[in-house]
């Protein structure tokens, strides 16, 4: 949880909100030990907390209608903490003014937004009863002068350009947005309809089917279709606000947006990645309780920094001597390229991950170089039903296929009644370098020093301090713990 967040070191307190509020009392129960027992299961329970909290802490009276997604406001307000972040890092303090793309019945992104930070925004959606919902809220606070709803065509598949194009300012400083997670067919697997609700498909948690025996969900989630699916998943709804971003650029210094499944991080990445330089983005855990989300940002902005306090903190690993020089050593041997940067202090960066699945690289290696000649064949079999060779690549890109992979088309055959799909593949140039998937700066820090700055010390006590410079804190820790290994031997 992030460390501005009055609920990391103050959870709700559950039995003073049920003295305090007697809306709230009436979903508690007193047990033997004297505390508190609330029933998480219960949809008017859970949008009573929210409505209290939202209440005690923000001084915010918020509908919450039935039926409707539930905002965990922990969760949202370590969003808004994170983008505060940002905006301090890159001294943006005065005549903040963003777009909350799909606001939500709650409007609970701009609400805190304006009530705790004094931004100002414009509150986009879809669902015309959502914008209505979401307006009375937004009078209910008087927050009118700081907050505009405005109802969006949900069949474009513009997400901003038809609000930038509509509205009068030429910029805004930043947008944020929570998409829904599934697919339009995905969301079956994991929620049912809700047969207690009418007027409109309502779905929840606490009546779908068990997916790969995991224990029932400890908060029942009620939320209509709208905000459960949309085509293509979180995944498809966020390409279409990075589509938008490459024609508005600079007009919104900072995108971002949550997401809700790691799996989503690397696809989304790996097109930004082939923007090249002209884009900068960071990637920023949100935790709360047992769930976790992640902030995806970037920008066009050449004044933009996006490192700063979101960069992932130095990991730190005690070495024995001789240090860094033998270090360099096992970074060498894993194709890094190293070089010195200062006294102490070393630059390295990797193409491709070459620290992990040493086993089986090496049983395949084996495979293919050795053994039975029908298996190699096997191995090396291509099921396609046609193939054309455009050319031979270089081979050093594999990770990011960033200027290898040229387009994708798949389509539905109703001659054959069969599937099939075309992909076009042309070779790197060879004066392009593909961009690194991972650089860091090592340095010596020794323990026995009072300052901090970087020196070498052939002290088996000290400390290599590993600094992430830009990918992903998965392989540095990977990286690390490979070294560990590799050290120990």
């Amino acid at each position: 949880m992030h460390p501005r967040n009055p609920y990391k070191s103050r959870p709700p307190d559950f039995k003073e909100l049920a003295i305090e509020y007697p809306d709230f009392r009436k979903h508690c129960q007193y047990i033997t030990n004297g505390k508190i027992k609330f029933d998480f299961q219960n949809d008017e329970a859970v949008r009573c907390l929210t409505q209290t909290l939202l209440r005690k802490d923000f001084g915010l009276e918020v509908e919450l209608p039935a039926g409707n997604l539930v905002p965990r406001i922990p969760q949202k307000l370590n969003y808004c903490l994170l983008i505060e972040d940002l905006l301090k890092e890159n001294c943006i303090s005065g005549d903040v003014v963003a777009i909350d793309i799909g606001t939500g019945t709650s409007c609970v992104h701009a609400l805190i937004g304006a009530r705790q930070f004094g931004w100002k925004f414009v509150a986009t959606d879809g669902d015309e009863k959502s914008v209505r919902i979401a307006h009375e809220n937004v009078a209910r606070n008087g927050l009118e002068q700081e907050i505009c709803v405005v109802h969006v065509n949900p069949n474009v598949k513009t997400v901003l350009m038809d609000v930038m194009n509509t509205l009068c300012p030429d910029s805004f400083t930043f947008c944020m947005c929570n998409p829904p997670f599934f697919e339009k067919d995905e969301k079956f697997k994991k929620f049912c309809e809700e047969p207690s609700y009418s007027g409109g498909e309502t779905f929840s948690n606490r009546m779908a089917p068990s997916v790969d025996d995991r224990p029932a969900p400890h908060s029942t989630t009620f939320a209509s279709s709208a905000e459960l699916s949309v085509e293509g998943g979180e995944v498809g709804f966020v390409n279409r606000i990075i589509d938008d971003s490459v024609c508005l650029r600079e007009r919104i210094k900072i995108y971002t947006t949550m997401l809700g499944r790691k799996q989503s991080i690397k696809p989304l990445a790996q097109r930004l990645q082939r923007f090249g330089d002209d884009v900068k983005y960071v990637v920023s855990p949100l935790n709360q309780g047992k769930t976790k989300r992640w902030m995806l940002a970037w920008t066009f902005s050449k004044n933009i920094d996006l490192a700063g306090n979101l960069q992932s903190r130095p990991v730190t690993l005690q070495c024995p001597a001789p240090g860094l020089t033998r270090l360099t050593q096992h970074l060498k041997a894993l194709n890094g390229i190293v070089r010195s940067e200062d006294v102490g202090k070393i630059y390295v960066e990797f193409k491709s991950v070459t620290w992990t699945n040493l086993r089986a690289r090496r049983r395949a290696e084996a495979e293919l170089l050795g053994g039975n000649k029908a298996k190699r064949t096997k191995l090396n079999a291509c099921h396609v039903s046609c193939e054309a060779n455009l050319g031979c690549g270089d081979g050093t890109d594999s990770y990011t296929n960033a200027g290898n992979f040229s387009s994708s088309e798949f389509f539905h055959s109703t001659a054959n009644n069969r599937e099939n799909s075309t992909q076009c593949y042309f070779p790197l140039p060879s004066d392009i370098v593909p961009r690194p998937i991972i650089r860091l700066r090592i340095f010596s820090e020794g323990k026995s020093f009072q300052d901090k700055s970087p020196k070498i010390s052939e002290k088996p006590e000290d400390l290599l301090v590993f600094e992430l410079i830009s990918g992903s804190k998965q392989h540095l820790s990977q990286l690390v713990q490979y070294l560990k290994n590799s050290i120990n031997r």
